[in-house]
């Protein structure tokens, strides 16, 4: 029975002991610049030019070009690989786990790949290189009930989907470029309270209270650190917290876990203490010291790594600390204006166009094989712009055709405009002319078909406004109109009056006045049997 006293009052008195040792993570604050790994030493000699705008290399000037850095960036264009439409199988199973049923439905899928080139000449160094960037995604639609549907919605809505990605991923091409040229060139103020010592857990053990004593004073002289003031008052203030650690380490001599454990804790603090004190060898030095205690020989060969690389970042910057004033500013006077010109990685042409045939049929029913350049096909509306050539086949610039003399303009991938005449829901002032706007009359404008049967069309004026043509009308019908939308479910009811049932859904609210919802209408419509239709 002593025995087992005994025994248990060794054991409660190891583990009481070994919870003692705890160490707990401490946090505080620094501050400082990061250095850039190609800098330009002399202060006045760090101007740069770019063509792209929102990108700023911090500590540098803003110039018109030359600049010591100039950048040149590139535009390469987005691709679309893989489109497909993914046919899903779904099983409804009974409680046996038997397959009663079987139902598919379909999706759209493809990826967007955007890309961009910076060149880049540093006239320091004479150096020019070139640097690419690219980001990508997958797309997927939502999932239709018919392989149609899906392969209409997509085919329908292809360039929107791609003008969104584009978007998107030029964005982002952007931020990373500004991160790689800050990398290499800039001088970045950073702030971060994610920095730990390691700080006694337990109140048993005999340096709890002056192990949190000091670290709240490296704490509260750290807290005034600043990214552009000198280093000289925080490293004479901490001196008696440096010299705390360095005494712990003293007075626990020996090889035994428990022991290693606290010296292993000085040496971290004093080694994160001098790489925030810009003093590398230092850290080495109690880096070295990790390693030989043995407790955490990762930290120590961590801190060895961190403390050479801030060695030579000093070294090739010619700087003894990473505390600096940062003089960031734009002296280049360039007005706001669209990113650089773009190069398409389709067949290029001298004005760098991304082209896209199309067959322009006229009024008077003359067709034409046209070339227009992708960024001007979300602008067909009132009129639309074609590529114009020379006698020798290069181009020369844009013409533009009013929508009145074209009938139809269809694409060889498919995209189809028409000319429908039909009342705009509201005229901006100044976005058409006096004669298209007049009094407010149904004129003539290309919108891009959506959906034709020989019962009712449904079109799209300028990405964003609807129009329902029924079947023997010369105009159509914006369903933004104020008359439309406050008679919606009469209008669809009128236009299905030869469909019971579809005219019936209409008053029950079963359409909604979107582009997915009229297009289901226009659907159900042209499907409506003419059997059904007599009754």
């Amino acid at each position: 029975m002593k025995r087992l006293l005994l025994l248990t009052t060794v054991l409660l008195s190891f583990n009481s002991f070994a919870q003692s040792t705890d160490l707990d993570r401490e946090r505080f604050h620094v501050s400082y610049v990061k250095l850039p790994t190609d800098p330009v030493v002399e202060n006045d000699k760090r101007t740069y030019s770019i063509n792209l705008n929102g990108v700023t290399i911090q500590g540098f000037s803003k110039v018109n070009a030359p600049g010591t850095i100039d950048v040149k960036y590139n535009f390469s264009g987005t691709n679309v690989n893989n489109a497909e439409i993914k046919k899903i199988k779904h099983e409804k199973k009974n409680k046996d786990g038997k397959v009663i049923s079987t139902t598919y439905t379909y999706k759209a899928q493809a990826k967007f790949t955007s890309s961009a080139t910076i060149n880049v000449i540093n006239a320091i160094t004479v150096e020019s290189y070139e640097k690419s960037f690219q980001e990508s995604a997958d797309y997927t639609s939502k999932e239709f009930d018919s392989y149609y549907r899906a392969e209409k919605y997509y085919k329908d809505n292809k360039y929107d989907i791609k003008s969104n990605y584009r978007s998107q991923q030029k964005k982002s091409i952007k931020r990373v470029i500004e991160s790689y040229l800050n990398s290499r060139y800039g001088y970045r103020p950073y702030s971060t309270s994610s920095e730990f010592l390691w700080i006694l857990g337990s109140k048993r053990h005999p340096e709890h209270q002056k192990h949190h004593e000091n670290y709240n004073k490296m704490k509260n002289i750290f807290v005034k650190m600043k990214h552009d003031e000198p280093m000289d008052d925080i490293t004479k203030e901490l001196g008696s917290v440096i010299e705390y650690f360095n005494g712990v380490i003293a007075r626990y001599p020996g090889t035994k876990r428990k022991m290693r454990k606290v010296k292993y804790a000085s040496y971290f603090n004093l080694a994160n203490i001098y790489y925030y004190l810009d003093m590398p060898e230092k850290v080495k030095e109690n880096a070295q010291k990790i390693i030989d205690n043995g407790y955490d020989k990762s930290d120590g060969k961590r801190f060895l790594r961190e403390a050479e690389a801030l060695a030579k970042l000093l070294d090739k910057n010619k700087m003894k600390s990473r505390h600096m004033k940062v003089l960031t500013e734009d002296i280049s006077n360039m007005k706001e204006e669209e990113d650089a010109k773009e190069v398409s990685q389709q067949p290029k042409t001298a004005f760098n166009l991304e082209l896209n045939k199309a067959y322009l049929i006229t009024q008077k029913n003359d067709t034409v094989l046209v070339d227009m350049n992708t960024s001007d096909i979300a602008k067909i509306g009132y009129d639309l712009r074609t590529i114009q050539y020379d006698t020798n086949g290069t181009p020369i610039g844009t013409r533009i055709k009013k929508a009145k003399g074209c009938k139809e303009l269809l694409f060889v991938d498919g995209l189809h405009y028409k000319n429908i005449k039909f009342k705009e829901s509201s005229i901006k002032s100044g976005s058409v002319s006096v004669g298209q706007a007049a009094f407010g009359s149904a004129t003539d404008k290309l919108c891009k078909v959506l959906f034709e049967s020989d019962k009712i069309g449904l079109y799209k004026f300028n990405n964003k406004e609807l129009v329902i043509v029924p079947a023997g009308s010369e105009n159509g019908k914006s369903t933004l109109g104020m008359s439309f939308v406050f008679g919606f479910k009469k209008n669809l009811a009128k236009l299905a009056k030869d469909c019971p049932e579809v005219a019936k859904q209409a008053k029950e609210k079963a359409y909604k006045n979107t582009e997915e919802s009229l297009l289901k209408f226009c659907n159900d419509l042209s499907n409506c049997k003419s059997d059904q239709a007599s009754k």
